[in-house]
């Protein structure tokens, strides 16, 4: 009886382990300036990164149409008011909303974000901790569906190369 219990215990464990547990570093906020001429630095540098191969690459179209709104709506904050001390609360208010969602969506997106999953290796029962970054991950899922595809269609190699 209590050899049962415990089988079940470590089935219970095994299935846990083998789900995997994602982890990911704390991120600093990226959108944030205190007068104009910051701003449109940052808004610069995020608007280049979001392109294929910048740090959010992985944003997609409607993502990144919400963040070119926000960061317009934030530009014409500062171009009213040059700078958040100069802000009244309601704009203050929208600037804070606007930074929070762009944030949101480039911590998500952040290609140097560090993933951290528990996987069974293929012939083990040992669990073991692996840690890839976003841009690994999705470089992993395109590498696949490219194999998939290829193996469908009989093209062979990743690239369509032999």
């Amino acid at each position: 009886m209590k050899i049962g219990k415990w089988l079940a215990g470590m089935i219970l464990v095994v299935a846990a382990l083998q789900a995997g547990i994602a982890c990911a570093a704390d991120s600093k906020p990226v959108v944030k300036a205190t007068n104009k001429d910051d701003f449109a630095a940052v808004a610069a540098a995020i608007r280049q990164q979001i392109g294929p191969g910048g740090r959010w690459q992985y944003t997609s179209k409607s993502e990144k149409a919400d963040i070119d709104s926000r960061l317009n709506d934030m530009q014409g904050l500062f171009d009213k008011f040059g700078t958040v001390d100069q802000m009244d609360q309601p704009a203050k208010q929208q600037l804070f909303s606007d930074q929070e969602a762009v944030n949101d969506i480039l911590t998500r997106r952040d290609g140097n974000r560090m993933i951290c999953e528990n996987e069974i290796p293929t012939g083990s029962h040992i669990p073991k901790r692996v840690c890839r970054t976003y841009a690994q991950m999705r470089q992993d899922e395109q590498d696949a569906q490219t194999m998939m595809h290829n193996t469908r269609t009989g093209t062979p190699g990743i690239n369509g190369g032999g």
